[in-house]
């Protein structure tokens, strides 16, 4: 990275070099919405989904944006600085809205969403999670925000479908402490087929009697969990290099096979903004939620 240079050079010069930099800055970014242009064009103008969410792409150049980083400004300035350029860019090309779920606190939706998506985009408040959903289902290629919570209101992902809303995205996904937006929660979206080669496959599981109590042990994170009379439905982490015997297997090992078993979906792992920018994070790394010990 260029250095600007702080020793025997006048203020006047290094404002001058900042305005540089600064015109430098506006020329790249009105030439990154010209190319985005050309590349809506050249997948067609009827191409709307996926027009703002990328998830494997956003990854994978955030997790080289991590590798890179050093100085002084903060990693998440320059996270929401590139988060925004990607949804202003890409948003000339498609509307496509945010629909968030009313379950949560709105304030820290709107704060993640704006940190996320920027402020181009439109923000549309559900009533709950199930109404996110059913609204990502429902649309060409608008996205969801759900919050994750330990114990769920309702189990809102059994809306979740192959050829509907399905988890794409686990935010945040630069994990620092005390970082801004931090609000634990899942991004929906839709896909041309089932995610079936994200890093950490996400599984729609029921049972008909208590919630293993092992699963952390055999790799498996509850990221949700709603009981009932019924039995209890759990929305299920796993890396996503296992097939779906593979994750039966382990449930049995854990305690009890699941009723149901659904793959919904997938993302890739955050990384430790903190730490090391090549260490994934695992289940057991990831949402430590309150009441975990206690589902029995």
């Amino acid at each position: 990275m260029a250095q600007i240079p702080d020793n025997g050079t006048s203020p006047e010069a290094l404002r001058a070099r900042i305005d540089e930099i600064d015109i430098r800055i506006h020329e790249a970014l009105m030439q990154r919405a010209e190319a985005e242009a050309g590349l809506a064009a050249s997948r067609g103008s009827d191409e709307k989904q996926g027009a703002v969410f990328q998830p494997e792409r956003d990854a994978e150049t955030l997790r080289q944006i991590v590798e890179r980083h050093e100085g002084t400004l903060p990693l998440e300035t320059v996270e929401h600085i590139w988060r925004s350029i990607i949804c202003a860019c890409t948003n000339l090309q498609a509307d496509t809205a945010v629909f968030l779920d009313g379950g949560a606190e709105l304030t820290d939706m709107l704060d993640l969403a704006r940190f996320y998506f920027g402020f181009s985009i439109e923000l549309v408040p559900g009533s709950d999670a199930a109404d996110v959903v059913g609204a990502v289902s429902d649309s060409a290629g608008d996205i969801g925000l759900v919050a994750l919570n330990d114990r769920a209101e309702l189990p809102w992902w059994r809306g979740l479908s192959e050829t509907g809303a399905q988890v794409r995205a686990r935010l945040p996904f630069v994990v620092q402490d005390e970082r801004p937006a931090d609000l634990p929660a899942l991004v929906l979206a839709k896909a041309d087929s089932l995610v079936d080669n994200a890093d950490i496959a996400v599984y729609d599981a029921r049972w008909s009697d208590v919630l293993p109590g092992r699963l952390m042990d055999q790799g498996i994170e509850v990221l949700s969990f709603f009981r009932s009379a019924a039995g209890v439905d759990a929305l299920l982490a796993i890396s996503g290099d296992l097939s779906e015997e593979d994750v039966l297997k382990a449930c049995a090992a854990a305690g009890a096979e699941p009723d149901v078993l659904r793959r919904v979906g997938g993302y890739a792992a955050p990384i430790d903004g903190d730490g090391d920018a090549d260490d994934g994070f695992g289940p057991e790394d990831t949402f430590d939620g309150e009441g975990r010990e206690s589902q029995e």
